[in-house]
Order: structure tokens, then C-alpha cells, then sequence
């Protein structure tokens, strides 16, 4: 993975001892192992750490301290997806133990082996020839292609999600969301609400595993081959319309240049080679 790591933020702090004896106790530490943790820049939602062992690393994902919304940060989903899709073969970091005991580290937690590869922060991919970003994409779609022709029963995720109808469902959340947090009438708000519920897919029924968040740089890739090793970050993860994360990961292709929603993902408008890429 992305090894650009931070010292442990004071509020995510935990007893590195605890942590230590439970993983030499589920053998995946030697009872004399040294551990050292740091803090991805990345995962905010769902701390998440580097562990460093002489001869071996991981990955934690943990559920933040303090009062949580219902429903909210998940880790348990998280494993259980990514333990599905290990097991049909999917490329997915190898789940390896997941905790529910709040006394090792003061939350619930999950490990998962450390993928070793490049990931791209900036979905423009600055540096890159045009041949590179065109087989980097393509390796994206294809990825994304073979997690969406698995079915939701030959991976035993039934009952996942809420399935059929997601496209509606997404559309009448943000509007419910955008009208109890309006502070004013924006007629334009109400016209895209409007225009989106009748422009939803014919085939709103269609249900494949959706992963909610799927972007350039929620992708690992080989350290020199355009070749996808690990999708990560599967947090938003649910049972839907397929389209919508082709939609999200050519959503910055249609943005105006000079809009940028995060730092990973500007406009692609003007970025050599991503409009063909893309659109073919």
C-alpha cells in the first residue's frame, strides 16, 4: 500500500502492548516481535494503521472513539466483503482477523495483509505518458468489470444490501438530506432532484456488488505492470445499479476544469489523453 504515514494522531492512540500480545496470541506476531504502528494520511473515516514487524506488516482498520452515528463506520462489513471477495479471487487485500473487543485497543478492529504497490493520489496522473495513463485506466475498468460480474449469491452476500431500486433510493436520500439541511430555496436544487428522478436507469433493477467509492486512487497497483493487485477502501460498499461506480470514476471527466471537490480528484477536462481514454 501507499506507505505515506504520520505518527499516530493523539486521538487515535492506543496500547501498542495490548495490541501486540492479542496478535502473537492469534499467531500472527511472534510472542517477541517489535512492533511499530503508524497512521495512514488516508482513511479518515476509518483510522487506519501500518504495523511494522522485523519480518512481517500489516494493516488495522478500527472504528473511531467516541460516540458514533448509527449504522456509521462499519468495519465489520468491511471485513466480511473483503473476505468474500478474497475467497472468489477478487483482488482485495487478504482479510486476516477481525475483533470485537474493545478492551485490545479500545474499538473494534480488523487486520488485513499490507499490499505492497503503487498508488496514484492524483487521478490525472501527472508524470505519465499518455500509453501509461491509457493502460493504468484500462486496467481500472477491468477490475471494475470483474467485480460487477460476480453475483451477489455466488459470493454469499445476500441480504448485503437493499438490492434492487438503488439508483431511487440514492436520489431520494440526497434530496431528503438537502432539504433538512437547506438554509434557503435554491431553485436549481430543486430542478436537479426533479430532473434525476425522472432520468433514473431503466434498469434500476439490475443488482451487482457495488463498491461506492470507486476511484483511482482506491486502487493498488503492480509496482511496474498497468495491473490492478488490491482494491481497497470498501467501506461505502452495498448491493446495487452497477453504473454507479462506472459514473463516479468518470464523474471528474464532466467536472469544469477549475473544480476540485478533494485534492485526489480534479477536473480531467485538459489532462492529455484521459478524455480518450475514458470515453472509448
Amino acid at each position: 500500500m501507499d506507505d505515506r504515514t504520520t505518527p499516530v494522531r493523539e486521538q487515535h492512540k492506543f496500547n501498542i502492548d495490548r495490541l501486540q500480545k492479542y496478535l502473537s496470541v492469534k499467531s500472527l506476531l511472534s510472542k517477541n516481535d517489535i512492533i511499530t504502528i503508524s497512521q495512514y494520511s488516508f482513511g479518515q473515516s476509518n483510522p487506519t494503521f501500518l504495523i511494522q514487524a522485523p519480518t512481517r506488516s500489516y494493516v488495522l482498520r478500527k472504528k473511531p472513539p467516541g460516540k458514533l452515528l448509527p449504522g456509521a463506520h462499519k468495519v465489520d462489513r468491511e471485513y466480511h466483503v473483503q473476505k468474500a471477495l478474497f475467497l472468489a479471487g477478487f483482488p482485495v487485500p487478504q482479510p486476516l482477523l477481525h475483533c470485537t473487543d474493545t478492551d485490545i485497543i479500545g474499538t473494534e478492529f480488523y487486520i488485513m495483509e499490507h499490499v505492497k504497490g503503487r498508488i496514484f493520489r492524483d487521478a490525472c496522473l501527472p508524470g505519465l505518458s499518455v500509453a501509461e495513463k491509457t493502460a493504468l485506466y484500462v486496467a481500472a475498468v477491468e477490475v471494475l468489470a470483474k467485480l460487477h460480474s460476480l453475483s451477489v449469491a455466488s459470493l454469499k452476500l445476500e441480504g448485503y444490501g437493499k438490492g434492487s431500486g438503488y439508483s431511487r433510493r440514492q436520489v431520494s436520500t440526497w434530496t431528503k438530506q438537502y432539504r433538512a439541511a437547506a438554509h434557503r430555496d435554491i431553485p436549481e436544487m430543486n430542478n436537479l432532484s426533479d430532473w434525476l428522478l425522472k432520468n433514473l436507469p431503466d434498469n434500476d433493477d439490475e443488482v451487482t456488488l457495488v463498491h461506492g467509492d470507486f476511484r483511482i486512487d482506491n486502487l493498488i497497483f503492480h509496482a511496474k505492470e498497468a495491473r490492478v493487485i488490491a482494491v481497497i477502501d470498501w467501506e461505502l460498499s452495498t448491493t446495487g445499479q452497477p453504473m454507479a461506480d462506472l459514473a463516479y470514476l468518470l464523474m471528474p471527466h464532466y467536472w469544469p476544469k477549475d473544480l476540485k471537490i478533494i485534492s485526489t480528484m480534479g477536473s480531467f477536462n485538459g489532462v492529455e489523453g484521459l478524455k480518450e481514454i475514458l470515453l472509448a
